[in-house]
């Protein structure tokens, strides 16, 4: 019986590691998606917090950040 529970234990374990991948997987389609809606509007490079240049070093690191580095360190507070 130890093992039954082990083995559920297991499932339920892979289980959750899945469901939080696809939850990664899903946030990261929306980041990009709304990385491509500013291109499309010209407003790509732009923070869409305070509207100043986000540094090419930082989109090139992460092409879909909507935040330039001072708004962004400001939102983890």
């Amino acid at each position: 019986a130890r093992t039954g529970r082990l083995s559920r234990m297991d499932a339920l374990q892979a289980q959750e590691m899945a469901a939080a991948t696809e939850r990664r997987r899903q946030l990261e389609l929306e980041r990009i998606d709304a990385a491509l809606e500013r291109i499309a509007s010209g407003d790509f490079g732009f923070c869409v917090s305070c509207g100043e240049d986000i540094g090419l070093e930082r989109l090139e690191f992460d092409p879909t950040t909507p935040l330039c580095i001072a708004c962004a360190r400001q939102s983890e507070r």
